[in-house]
This record gives C-alpha cells, structure tokens and sequence, in this order.
C-alpha cells in the first residue's frame, strides 16, 4: 500500500513551528488495537516516523551492516524535562483545554509555561505534553538503508460498535475511534485496521477530536475481511492530526428481528417446591453481513429519542449467521413453577409440575422456559413439552395480553446421584 506521512506547520501563541522535512516515508501501516505494525524505506541517515517499540525492529533486507538502535525506546518520550526551553503544547487530561508556548521549568508537581511571555504555573499531573518536532530531541537517525518493518504505540484504534433496536428491525453501527498519540500530522493514503478480540486495548488519551468525514468527501464503508483467521478493514484517505482521536465511519447494516420471546431458566433441586421465574428479553436476527464481533452498546429508538440499553455481546457475525441477543430484563411476564405432588418408586421420583404465568402487557408475548430437573428424566406426561437434553424439558408459547396462563406436567425421573 502507498503510504504518506505529512507533516504540516503548525502556528502556536507567539510561535511558528516549521516541520521537519526529512522523514522517512512508510510503505504500509496496519494499526492493531493496542498499537500498529509500520513498514517504511530508509535512505541512510533517516528518522523512523514513529517511535518504535523496544526488540521490533526487523530489516527486510537479506544482510545488512550493524546500525545504532534509537535511543529513546520506550514510549515515555515525551518525557518534560527533555524539552525545556522549547516550544510544546499541554493537553488537559480531562477538560478541552490546550496551552502552547515555551516550556520554562518542571518540577515534580508543577510546570511553567510561557505564552505570549506571560508565565504561569500549572499541575504536572493534569497535562499531557506534545512537544513540537522541531524543537524534540527525543527522535535520532538510524545509520540504515533500505526496508524494515517495527511496531509503535504511537497510532492505535479501538471498535466502537452499537444496536439500535427499533419495532421490527436492528440497525448495527460500527465505527473506529483511532489514536494518533505522536507529535506528528499524519495523512494515509491507505492503511489496514486490524481487529484482535484478545488484545489488551489502550484507552484513549489525547482530547482533541476529529471526525474522518469531515476532512474527506463521503464513501463507502469499509468491508470487514475474515482471512486466514484474522479480521481486518482496509482504509483510504485517513488523515490523523497529531495527539488526537479520529472517529471513522466503517458501516451501518440494517437486519429484520426474526423473533423476540421473554426466555428463562430455572433449576429443581431436591426439597424445591416452588421456583420463581425471571425473563430476560430475547432477539433474533441473521447477520447481514460478515460484521465484526464484540461488545455492541444498545439503544432503543423510540421516534425521537434513544435509550442506552445494556451492551450484549455478538460473537457469531458471519454472513447469514443467525444471531441470538438476550437484551435486558423483561417487565411484561411474571411466573413460578410449583412442585404439586412428588411419589417415589424404586426406579425414581414422579413429579407433577405447574407452571404460572401472567402477562401484564397490552400485547402478547411468547416465552421459553427452560426447567433443569434434579435427575435424568425417563418420561414426560405432556408430548407438547421438548425434551432438550437428559434433565431439561423447555416449555415455549404464546400467552394473550393481560391474561395468567397455567399448565401441569408430570415427569418421571431416574434416582437421583
């Protein structure tokens, strides 16, 4: 992939920092979920574009001559001290509040900072610092010609992923909020995202935000890939300004709900006569498309409001999979299961069973119910009743609005263990 880093002037209070204009130029980037794998070509003496990762530095090349690794190598380089004397920026670490001048003294509690040579003191511990790259002394030039291949915390992403549940349909959003933590503007021709559910995600710092579509004209999202085990979307056209968080568009798909039902389960145990019953609501739907899997954030549209709902996770999101979504708890069904009789036998216990249920809404709804018993079972009074394995039976319906519904069934089991 053809890949640029730009690096722009940037105009400060009382300042104008001119960029650098020798940078190496990457090949490829792939940004991961708690960092990215950057592929660049060297001309001798040339910087890296971002700040490597300790022990990821591969060369491509069949042979090379021995070369001097950075020496900044971790990714605390934008360490205050360092930079004293030279122009920065702070960003508020919780507050949209962003200072730039010159940094005049750092202790272990306080900084100065010169602006529009007024200086003031400001706490250490509620700033992040940019140092500009002109004045950074933190970058160093690798003695290296050619292709080489490293990873940096500089640039990484995270899915931001949402259900809107209307009557009939499911709407599913997903975006990408990607982190561009260095000092640099950086603008991709193409780069490829790289989704790892078993990551350990980095957490967004930076406070100043963009939104891709605003620096671009409109395009279509973005297909999710499933390859060699692995999920990735292409990008093109990104633009990341430096110490930022950039929301990118990767699609809405739009599904018809095949089924909604109030399901629950309940146990038996040994001296157990009455069981109460609580329904959590449940959707079916097929997946449009291959989407990416992972935790969805919920939100009921109530025309014209949005209500956040508990966030569910989606794991099977393969084309024309058929997804299962237990919501949040159902308010519309209310029941118990009750021991009625129970006679023993030397074969087993015989159990008669009834179940209770109420619906307290203006429409109907169907239910499944699961009950586990306390042995295997050997016969069911009931045919309507499905057995689903040796010592469950699920009882599914529908009950009409505002009426209680009750049924009895008889199971035979085997001696309990």
């Amino acid at each position: 992939m053809d890949t640029k880093t730009i690096l722009t002037s940037a105009t400060v209070t009382g300042l104008l920092l001119t960029s650098i204009s020798a940078l190496a130029a990457p090949e490829a980037i792939v940004i991961e979920r708690n960092g990215s794998q950057v592929t660049e070509k060297l001309s001798n003496a040339a910087e890296l574009s971002f700040t490597p990762v300790a022990g990821t530095i591969i060369p491509i090349g069949k042979n090379y001559a021995p070369f001097q690794l950075p020496e900044l190598y971790d990714t605390e380089r934008r360490n205050w001290s360092d930079h004293l004397g030279q122009p920065v920026r702070v960003e508020h670490k919780s507050r949209d509040l962003s200072l730039e001048g010159t940094l005049e003294a750092v202790n272990d509690r306080y900084f100065t900072l010169s602006v529009k040579r007024v200086s003031a003191n400001y706490p250490l511990n509620d700033f992040y610092l940019v140092p500009s790259l002109a004045a950074s002394k933190s970058r160093s030039t690798l003695n290296y010609q050619g292709l080489l291949t490293y990873q940096t915390s500089d640039i990484h992403w995270q899915p931001e992923l949402t259900m809107i549940i209307d009557d009939q349909d499911i709407t599913l959003v997903q975006q990408a909020n990607i982190q561009n933590n260095s000092s640099i503007d950086v603008e991709l021709n193409s780069a490829l995202l790289h989704y790892n559910q078993n990551s350990n995600v980095i957490r967004p710092m930076m406070m100043k935000g963009a939104m891709a579509s605003d620096m671009s004209l409109e395009r279509s999202a973005p297909a999710t890939e499933y390859s060699d085990s692995e999920i990735t979307l292409e990008l093109t056209k990104l633009a990341l300004p430096a110490a930022s968080q950039t929301l990118v568009d990767l699609g809405k798909t739009n599904s018809r709900i095949s089924s909604r039902s109030n399901v629950s389960k309940v146990y038996s145990y040994p001296s157990s006569s009455k069981l109460n019953l609580s329904f959590t609501q449940q959707i079916r739907f097929d997946s449009p498309k291959d989407l990416i899997p992972g935790v969805y954030q919920t939100l009921w549209h109530k025309k014209p409001y949005y209500l956040k709902g508990n966030p569910v996770a989606l794991q099977d999101t393969r084309e024309g999979a058929e997804v299962e979504v237990m919501l949040n708890r159902s308010l519309d069904l209310t029941g118990d299961i009750t021991l009625l009789t129970e006679s023993q036998s030397k074969q087993g216990p015989t159990q008669t069973w009834e179940l209770t249920l109420k619906n307290l809404s203006k429409q109907p709804q169907n239910y499944a119910i699961t009950h586990r018993l306390e042995a295997p079972i050997r016969e069911l009074s009931l045919r309507s009743l499905e057995q689903i394995d040796a010592q469950s039976v699920a009882l599914k319906g529908s009950i009409a609005p505002n009426t209680t519904y009750q049924i009895r069934y008889t199971v035979e089991l085997d001696q309990p263990k």
